[in-house]
């Protein structure tokens, strides 16, 4: 393992700061109102090398239980805890709260670090490690070795050195290929440099240059700089306490709880689904719909408790639930959470995310239950389709499937393949994946429309392709939807000059709407450059349908909402106005009457279609003609 993140955790005033400072040397108060009163108030930082020759970063968090929300940031990303425990006071409130979170975190090691030995005998001291002992006693931290030191006399200092480079010398080693993740926990202003950011980079590598997305607000930027220990670095891997000098970013526009990751890779959400574990030491139930603070990463975030299959939930109790929360927030599977009452301030319990970003759930509905035990347990194949079930009308990518399920994305793309061939899934352009059966009933839905739409406008060649969009897929970006039309086309339906019909749909012109259509035609043939317009022409619904026919069949040319030209007539149009420029160099709206014998009628409207059709360039009162009508004669 190359990088080691260190954490403390303790009751206030049990000497955490200053036994930083005796192993790095370095001062975590930053604060003047923290040097005052002698307690850590924010999140101080340090760093240290070990015997093995690697860096530590340790991360000093607040004791007083009204700065608990600043420990909970400072926890998050650790690889090992020095749990302190003074030796003139023993076991606190703040210990074991402190202790309590850092299970619900699932912080794999500890070190029992009993401070202050100088100020104890030795019979309190044996007291004091017999009370930690009782502590950790059934928990994942039962075994963890303890170390009584002095920071003042340094006692002990050196074992404990080598003891952290033992226990971190062989820790599963962090992903340094993921999509860069981190969780900001401060943010300051550098003379010439700009908004600066920390926080422990949980995965990924991120380079000097690269774009990334701050989240939830989706603000993007790139990383101007980077610092790693306090020293300038051309990259930070995870693992690392990491500093990014952020590009045309404002301090206002960030702050602790946001997070940097790569561009795309995450989806802020409101609705989570939670593994819920409640603290045996809790003193409260917990109602449904109960208004809790919910600790993630760095950030804290109001938020309502949604109980599914009871009305309320004890202390020891596990259990499915939901949160809903009061702003956006981006998480991953698996990510651990801790939960306090909104007030009182007291933890009362915490979990993991199994789904981050969940739909509403109804109450007591067994159904809910069931996915979100699959969602835990359940195969990679079960995972997949669960995550793309929620929205069966979005394509899903590697990239977008990676925050929600258990498993890294060689396994994702593994299980794609698999779903891929079993024919559960359907691998789009893009490397955009669809669900069959969702993409089956697309298809059916869409023929009823369009096929009622047909019934509807039989002179019409289609429906507007935007318009089905709206119809049935306005959560679908228009990307996307290309790639659903073209995986339908075929054997369901056929796509044309941004038109779509039912497959095998075709036109079918009575005897008389034939002759209406030509006698349409005539007319605006007969009219020249000068037709009637629109409400000159009288037309009926059904004529306005074969107006619209003739439109989409080139026939005729729409030059505003009220002129027409017959085909023929806009192509002599356009080869007059043509000549007259390459001949000229230049047109005036007058000029129109000699070329055309057309008044301001209808050479206003026919310029300003030729300029939006670029045939022309405006300059003042002039029009040219475009350098590209040009290239294309040559």
């Amino acid at each position: 393992m190359g990088h080691v993140i260190i954490g403390t955790a303790g009751h206030i005033d049990h000497g955490k700061t200053t036994l930083i400072k005796a192993l790095t040397g370095i001062e975590t108060d930053r604060l003047q109102e923290e040097k005052k009163r002698g307690i850590s108030i924010e999140l101080g930082f340090a760093y240290f090398d070990l015997p093995g020759g690697r860096r530590a970063g340790i991360v000093d968090v607040p004791g007083h239980e009204r700065f608990i929300k600043n420990m909970l940031a400072g926890i998050s990303g650790i690889d090992l805890v020095l749990f302190v425990v003074a030796a003139d006071e023993g076991v606190m409130p703040q210990t074991r709260e402190h202790f309590d979170i850092l299970n619900l975190l699932m912080v794999q090691k500890a070190i029992v670090v009993i401070t202050k030995i100088d100020l104890a005998d030795s019979e309190m001291i044996e007291v004091v490690e017999e009370e930690v002992r009782e502590l950790i006693a059934g928990t994942s931290f039962e075994g963890s070795p303890v170390l009584r030191v002095s920071a003042h006399t340094g006692e002990n200092l050196k074992a404990l050195t080598e003891l952290i480079d033992d226990m971190t010398q062989h820790m599963k080693s962090h992903n340094e290929q993921a999509p860069v993740r981190l969780n900001i926990d401060r943010v300051f202003t550098m003379k010439g440099h700009g908004t600066v950011v920390t926080g422990t980079l949980l995965e990924g590598t991120l380079r000097v240059g690269d774009e990334i997305t701050i989240y939830p607000s989706g603000l993007r930027s790139r990383a101007r700089g980077i610092q790693v220990h306090s020293q300038s670095d051309g990259e930070a891997r995870a693992g690392q306490r990491t500093a990014v000098n952020l590009q045309n970013i404002k301090k206002e526009a960030v702050g602790r709880g946001d997070v940097i990751a790569q561009v795309d890779s995450l989806e802020p959400a409101y609705i989570v689904d939670l593994k819920l574990r409640m603290l045996k030491s809790g003193s409260r139930e917990l109602g449904h719909g109960v208004r809790v603070r919910f600790y993630h990463g760095t950030a804290e975030i109001i938020g309502r408790l949604i109980l599914i299959d009871r009305d309320r939930v004890r202390p020891g109790e596990e259990i499915f639930c939901q949160i809903r929360l009061e702003r956006k927030t981006v998480l991953k599977y698996g990510d651990p959470f801790v939960i306090r009452f909104y007030s009182p301030l007291e933890t009362i319990g915490g979990g993991i995310i199994l789904d981050p970003r969940a739909v509403k759930h109804k109450r007591f509905d067994e159904g809910a239950i069931e996915d979100m035990l699959h969602k835990e347990e359940g195969s990679m194949d079960q995972l997949i389709v669960l995550a793309m079930e929620k929205y069966p009308r979005q394509l899903m990518t590697l990239k977008t499937l990676m925050p929600q399920i258990n498993g890294d994305e060689k396994e994702i793309e593994a299980g794609l393949k698999s779903l891929v061939a079993q024919g559960s899934v359907v691998a789009l352009a893009g490397g955009k994946f669809m669900l069959s059966d969702a993409l089956k009933s697309s298809g059916e839905e869409l023929l009823v429309l369009l096929n009622a739409f047909h019934d509807k406008n039989p002179l019409k060649p289609g429906m507007g392709k935007e318009e089905v969009r709206s119809r049935l897929f306005r959560t679908m970006d228009r990307g996307d939807f290309s790639l659903v039309l073209k995986a339908l086309s075929g054997d369901l339906i056929e796509e044309e000059q941004g038109m779509v019909r039912s497959k095998g749909f075709t036109l079918v012109l009575s005897q008389g709407d034939i002759k209406r259509k030509e006698e349409i035609l005539a007319t605006l043939k007969t009219g020249g450059f000068k037709p009637p317009v629109l409400k000159e022409l009288g037309l009926s619904t059904k004529d306005m349908n074969l107006l619209d026919l003739l439109l989409e069949t080139g026939e005729v040319k729409r030059i505003n909402p009220e002129i027409f030209y017959h085909r023929e007539v806009y192509e002599e149009a356009v080869a007059l106005v043509t000549a007259h420029l390459k001949e000229k160099g230049s047109l005036m709206v007058k000029d129109l009457k000699e070329v055309m014998d057309i008044s301001r009628k209808y050479s206003v409207p026919l310029m300003e279609h030729f300029d939006e059709k670029r045939l022309t360039l405006r300059k003042g009162d002039l029009r040219v003609l475009n350098p590209k009508t040009l290239e294309g004669d040559s």
